[in-house]
């Protein structure tokens, strides 16, 4: 099923339905079901070159292995590094977000061996990260291997994911991740991967209300991004007056997986509504140098 949206609704429409007459919205949306994902080879090619804005795996791992991570999540098993996002975010990682890896990648390379033999003990055998989401995520993919980005020394690979929890109230602001790619943290990966980037997000636990990932039409191309645009904070987009632009909020329920162009397009993250808090694990991504797979990092 394709979805197209402008001005904060979401309508489906007949992928043959004429559009004359009508302005051409800029959310495009395809979702299906896990077991469809054959149909689907080329999704994620459609997204780099933009004639897809999100697609929407329904299913990808049953509510109740969802429910119990999320349950191991909240009890802090297994005992992941915790870092944070600014104060006012409320919300939290499990691992390291490269962006905020600081000047020692030594340290942050041994902490992602720790949280990948973490991250495999967490999820039933067989069904892991890397075992199960890589390959459906190939399987949208042309069959393209996807895997953590290499580090600069033998050995070494960059954090696949990382999990993040967020509390109520909990959001992350507007933000384009193309502009992460001037950001020290990304000077070697960014000699291994394509500048333009795209996101994947598992939703492992809903909140009871909001924390949906918002999708505004506003665009930024990696030849748009200067130096200055590497905030960590989303600061970027204070500038712009997101109730002038067209929207689609994404809802996702435990097991489902959304790959989204959030690279080029303007995104949040909208405040959580009640005590339960969300947890997703998330994912940036981009092809590499020689197309022939494609590299993830948290």
């Amino acid at each position: 099923m394709e979805v197209y949206c402008s001005m904060n609704l979401v309508t489906s429409v007949n992928e043959h339905t004429s559009l004359i007459g009508t302005p051409q919205p800029f959310f495009r949306l395809v979702e299906f079901d896990c077991d469809q994902t054959a149909d689907h080879a080329d999704s994620i090619g459609r997204i780099r070159k933009g004639q897809l804005t999100a697609i929407v795996v329904r299913g990808v791992y049953s509510a109740d292995v969802m429910s119990n991570i999320a349950d191991r999540l909240e009890r802090h098993d297994p005992a992941f590094l915790k870092t944070s996002f600014p104060e006012k975010f409320r919300s939290w990682f499990y691992g390291r977000n490269l962006s905020l890896m600081g000047t020692d990648p030594e340290t942050y390379f041994k902490q992602a061996r720790e949280f990948h033999a973490q991250m495999a003990e967490l999820f039933p055998a067989g069904l892991g990260i890397n075992e199960h989401l890589m390959r459906v995520l190939s399987s949208l993919d042309e069959g393209r291997p996807y895997r953590s980005a290499p580090g600069p020394e033998s050995g070494q690979d960059y954090m696949l994911t990382t999990f993040r929890g967020h509390a109520e109230g909990g959001y992350i602001p507007a933000h384009c991740d193309n502009e992460q790619s001037v950001r020290p943290a990304y000077e070697h990966l960014s000699t291994l991967v394509s500048s333009h980037m795209y996101s994947m997000v598992l939703m492992i636990g809903a909140a009871d209300e909001g924390g949906d990932l918002e999708v505004f039409d506003h665009r930024i191309e990696p030849s748009d991004v200067h130096e200055d645009q590497s905030s960590n904070t989303g600061a970027n987009a204070g500038k712009i007056d997101l109730s002038q632009l067209s929207s689609a909020k994404i809802q996702l329920r435990p097991g489902d997986l959304v790959v989204v162009d959030s690279g080029r397009y303007l995104h949040r993250v909208t405040p959580v509504l009640g005590t339960k808090n969300r947890w997703v694990a998330c994912s940036f991504m981009a092809h590499s140098l020689d197309r022939n797979a494609v590299y993830c990092w948290g």
